[in-house]
């Protein structure tokens, strides 16, 4: 064998070995790099501030079966609390259900909306963590803020539909959603409001994030929510959003505007047939 036949010999075979090592090493490259990747798969999506994958839980839905379920309420006489815009402020929202769970005169309490302040599910997680601490049924309206990123989604996992009502004695609760900016501008549900209302034979309390004659409504939808809540002859309308407290008469109907949860206060609502009182709480 001539010397350029051996040296051709063993240089393909120090080349096929190289191309070996070469394909081992790449195996073994990709096969730590899909390991770290599925070691650490559950921390990126934990961590992802636009996350949505929250386990479905019905929470209004829940909590107004207790309010509805509980049979020492009086017919014609309620009393519960409200507070509203929560936003990011978990520190003062925990000081405030510490102030209602000393009490043992209510019956449940309303969230008033903007329970985050972005609408991610991390704010969702810390209101409910907060939250669950409170002794009474808790009904949470949906706000603007929560419409945020993902928080329409995260939200109606969590709670359910953001139209919902529920009969307590004499009264029957209308939660409504009225966002329209954060929600495309898609009109809200009006034929459902239409029907909830028009039975005749309860006391109707209205409540949603936005009073009627909030900036975020334009005059069109005033108008249309007037009609709607007058001729279904609303007695209670609730609110929260302008982070400021207001006890008003709005087109003939009491109207009750709860500030944000940071100014250290909520508020008793007292229902006596149909009469409704408000009185505030500092905490």
């Amino acid at each position: 064998m001539s010397t350029d036949v051996h040296n051709h010999n063993y240089y393909a075979m120090v080349k096929n070995h190289i191309s070996q090592i070469y394909r081992r090493a790449k195996t073994v490259s990709c096969g730590i790099i899909c390991l770290l990747l599925a070691s650490s798969c559950d921390n990126l999506v934990e961590y992802s501030p636009f996350d949505t994958d929250i386990k479905s839980r019905g929470l209004n839905i829940k909590q107004a079966e207790k309010i509805v379920s509980n049979q020492d309420l009086p017919s014609d006489t309620l009393k519960f609390a409200l507070f509203s815009d929560t936003h990011e402020n978990y520190d003062d929202m925990s000081d405030a259900i510490k102030s209602i769970n000393s009490r043992t005169d209510l019956q449940f309490a309303v969230s008033c909306g903007d329970i985050t302040f972005s609408g991610l599910v991390q704010e969702y997680e810390w209101y409910l963590e907060t939250a669950s601490d409170l002794n009474y049924p808790l009904i949470t309206v949906i706000g603007n803020h929560d419409y945020l990123a993902n928080g329409l989604d995260i939200y109606k996992k969590l709670f359910g539909d953001p139209n919902i009502s529920f009969v307590c004695g004499k009264y029957k609760f209308i939660i409504f959603d009225c966002a329209m900016r954060e929600n495309y501008n898609v009109s809200p549900k009006y034929e459902w409001l239409i029907s909830e209302l028009s039975d005749s034979s309860h006391i109707k309390v209205f409540i949603s994030h936005f009073a009627p004659f909030a900036d975020d409504v334009d005059h069109l939808n005033r108008l249309v929510l007037y009609n709607i809540l007058k001729s279904g002859k609303v007695k209670l309308c609730l609110h929260g959003h302008f982070h400021y407290f207001r006890d008003v008469y709005y087109n003939d109907i009491h109207t009750i505007v709860a500030d944000e949860i940071k100014s250290r206060e909520y508020y008793i609502i007292k229902l006596i047939g149909d009469q409704s009182f408000v009185e505030t709480i500092k905490f």
